[in-house]
This record gives C-alpha cells, structure tokens and sequence, in this order.
C-alpha cells in the first residue's frame, strides 16, 4: 500500500470487509480495493460535510473510520470510481448505469462534476470541488467510457476505437439521455484574436469531406519587445531560447547544422496553462494558427481521418511560417496497445502523424503538441527527430500565480494594498483560468457595488466565490 494511505492494508472495516492495497488517490479522497471484490471510498470529514449540506448523500450513508475520515463501501458487481483516473467500465451496462446516475446527479447540483466520485449503489456521481467549470457531459461521459481519453461520447470513430465493447446502440441511447447530437466533425481552425479566419471550405459533391481553410491566412506583426510568459519563467526562457533565437538568428544556426525548431511536447494536469503558452506565444509572433483535435480531423470513414491530417499539415506549411497545434495527443497517437478498435486503422493514423511531423519544421511550421496522458503515447511517435522537446507543465505555484495577478491587475484600476501574496496563497495548484476569474470576478464585483476600483476585500470576495480548496491528507495524483 502507498505510504501515503490512510489506513493499513487488511484494515477490518465496520461492515467485515478487508481493505486491500490503494487504487487511486486524489483530493480530499481515497479509493481502495477490498479482498474479495469490492470497493472502499474514504473522505475526508471536510468533503462529507460538503455532500451533507447541498444534500448530495443522506446522513448516515457513510461510516465513520477516524476522527475526520467517512467511508463507504461497493460490493463486488457494484463499481465506485473516479471519473478521471478509474476504475473505468467494461461493458454497456456499466456505461448506461453510469449515465443514469449523471443525469440524477446534474439534476441535483450545479456544481462541475468532471472531478466527481461514481458510487454505483447510490445512483451519483459526487463532486469533489477541485474542478471550476462546467459539466460537459458529452465529454464527461466519453472520458469515463474511453478509460480517461479525451474522447466525446458525440465522436463515434474514437469511441469506436476505445470502448469496442459499447454497442452504437447504447452509445445513442446514452446521447438521447442527454440530448446530444451526432458530431459531423466540423471542427474550426484555433483562432488567435484577429488573426484566423476560420471559415471552412466544403468539399463539392460530397458533405461528409471537411477541407483546410483555403489560400493564405491573415498574419499580424510581431509584437514589439521581448516574449514575456509571467508567472511561467521556465516556459519563458524555453520560448525565448531554444525557439525564438533559432528563428531570429536562422542563418547562424544553420551554419552549425541547426534547423528550424522542431516539435515540442508539452504534457501534464488539465488547468497547467500549456495550451495558454502556446497561444501567448503565438499571439507575440503573430503567426497563424491551426489546430488538430478530434473533432476537426476525426472521421467515421475509413481512411479519411489520416487524409484530414495530411492536409490540415499542408494548409499549415502553405501558411508557413507558421503554428500548428495538435490538442489531446493521445486520441490520434496513443500506444497501438491501448487501442481496442481497429487496430489497422489506428496504425494508420500514427503512421501519417510520424510521416507529416519532420515535414513541420523543413517547412518552417513551428508543432506542439499537448496531452494530460503522456504515457499512453505511442512510443514511436516521443523518439528524438519527431518531438525535439518534452516538457512537462506542472500546476502553477504561489510565486507563479503572484506574477500572473500582477500583470492582469496592472492596467486595472486598484486601490490600496491589494495583499496579492494572499491571494496567490489561495490559488496556488489551481488552474491559471481560476487566476483570470477572480479577476474579472473582482471587477464585475467592483461594478455592481459602484466602486471606482479593486480593492483587496474585493478581490478576497471573488476569490470566496471559486469553488474550495480544502487542504488534505493526500497529494493529488494517484499511483500505479
């Protein structure tokens, strides 16, 4: 068991049961195995009061274990899970149950349930107040479904591919639940502010075949002075030094045999601020922008997939220079292991990405990829050549997240000591959208109370009005 555990292994639970070894951890919560089948869900007293008060679960449901610790228990047959981490479903009936309880459980709260605990015998799905957003079932329920891909229920190809055993059938009943419609797979291109047009261009004769944006996009001009990423100087200084230096000073790397930068990985949390890097980056150079992500190059015809991304690669390199973004890596390129659809389909579309990838930076495209599951990629694909970086991009800490509030704060009128460091105290580990929130929160605060600027009571109230985050026992993470 993980010496981070809350209890020994072979704990004799109130009910007779066994605790065996930690499958998953997270905040505020644990989920164990129980010899003989079953699971154990232990939270913190802190997170059951929070289910007690909105009504989320009835007093007396879960036992006490410690002074501060609440369990409750799933026999064999009987599934409790983490939406993102598992344990994940095997077949239809756990997949149309799983969507019954989210309905139930959307009825019931507002709050997002993308972080939330499935507790099979109670019908609900619980949340656990560490994600800010809204509940996006399409996505919710394609990321359960698909073992934690990124995946919509919406896309049938990429459903197909990580969840062969749901039937078309239960995956449309799951879709009538929630009143969701088929993906035709008319993605739009990433847009920078001003910079992309995205309108797509249809292929004549034929509705079904998406095609790239046509001729040249707009560009801006680079913005004037030094690339600055605040909050993030290790991200600043990769920018600045193993990209930027390259393309202001091409002749003379070429001299050394250095090219134009090729590929960079950045993998880690969903909320890390990868995605805002990139687009910051971008933004300075004033590049245009295109975007790979399943719903503009995925397909449910065989090989048309691969053709899209063959092609969103050319509309990128008849642009050069230019940026191209794949999002959520690991629904194209994840191992051909892990794929239970059509295992030649698959190694098609991996194939097309390792052939379209050196063909990025002899054209002078800069590539990043990004992805939250770095270990499920194809190993073919990380090999040196293809992805010339792989950074991880961690949740940003309290010296990060001052840096972010004071230059989002630096054009807004204030007022008085704003206690900033407080602030970053409180929103360190959370995702760099919760940092713009409060922000624009305090503002919109500042305006309804007729303020004529942000004072730090105000920018203690918005901060009040983010979901808690409530310090644990546990780290955030879980362990193989």
């Amino acid at each position: 068991m993980s010496e981070n555990g809350w209890i020994r292994e072979k704990t004799v639970l109130p009910g007779g049961e066994i605790a065996s070894s930690m499958y998953v951890q997270g905040k505020n919560w644990q989920l164990y195995t129980v010899e003989g089948g079953g699971y154990l869900l232990l939270v913190t007293q802190t997170l059951h009061m929070k289910w007690l008060a909105r009504d989320l679960v009835e007093d007396g449901i879960m036992f006490p274990v410690a002074e501060d610790l609440f369990g409750i228990t799933a026999a064999s047959g009987e599934l409790i899970s983490s939406v993102e981490y598992g344990p994940f479903p095997r077949s239809g009936s756990d997949a149309l149950r799983f969507g019954s309880a989210l309905k139930e459980s959307m009825e019931q709260t507002r709050v997002s349930l993308m972080d939330g605990l499935y507790i099979s015998v109670l019908n609900r799905i619980l949340p656990t107040f560490c994600d800010s957003g809204a509940t996006d079932a399409d996505k919710l329920l394609g990321r359960w479904i698909c073992g934690g891909m990124n995946v919509g229920l919406t896309d049938s190809t990429r459903i197909s591919k990580y969840a062969r055993w749901l039937s078309d059938l239960q995956r449309r009943t799951l879709m009538e639940m929630f009143d969701l419609k088929e993906a035709h797979g008319d993605g739009t291109v990433l847009s920078m502010p001003n910079s992309i047009d995205t309108t797509w261009q249809k292929q004549k004769g034929d509705s079904s075949i998406r095609d790239v944006p046509a001729g040249r996009l707009p560009r801006k001009e680079r913005q004037p002075g030094m690339f600055t990423l605040p909050g993030r100087p290790a991200l600043e200084k990769f920018f600045r030094e193993e990209i930027l230096d390259i393309i202001d000073r091409e002749e003379e790397y070429k001299r050394f045999g250095v090219g134009f930068p090729g590929a960079t990985l950045f993998y880690g949390p969903s909320g890390s601020g990868k995605t805002y890097a990139v687009e910051k980056f971008a933004d300075y150079l004033g590049w245009p922008v295109l975007r790979i992500t399943s719903g503009t190059v995925g397909s449910r015809y065989i090989h048309e997939t691969s053709q899209l991304v063959s092609r969103m690669f050319d509309s990128a390199i008849e642009n050069a220079p230019s940026v191209l973004v794949v999002d959520e890596m690991e629904a194209f390129m994840s191992s051909r292991d892990l794929s239970s659809g059509n295992k030649d389909i698959h190694l098609e579309e991996v194939a097309e990405f390792l052939r379209r990838i050196p063909d990025a930076a002899d054209n002078h495209v800069l590539l990043f990829g990004m992805t939250n599951m770095y270990k499920t990629i194809d190993k073919a694909i990380l090999r040196r050549g293809r992805f010339d970086h792989i950074m991880e991009v961690g949740m940003p800490s309290k010296e990060e997240v001052l840096a972010v509030l004071e230059t989002s704060l630096k054009d807004i009128p204030t007022e008085g000591n704003l206690r900033l460091e407080r602030i970053a105290g409180r929103l360190k580990g959370r995702p760099l959208s919760d940092v713009a929130y409060v922000v624009t929160q305090a503002g919109r605060i500042s305006v309804h109370a007729g303020k004529k600027a942000i004072t730090a009571e105000i920018l203690a109230e918005a901060c009040d009005s983010l979901a808690p985050e409530e310090k644990s026992k546990a780290r955030i993470g879980f362990s193989l």
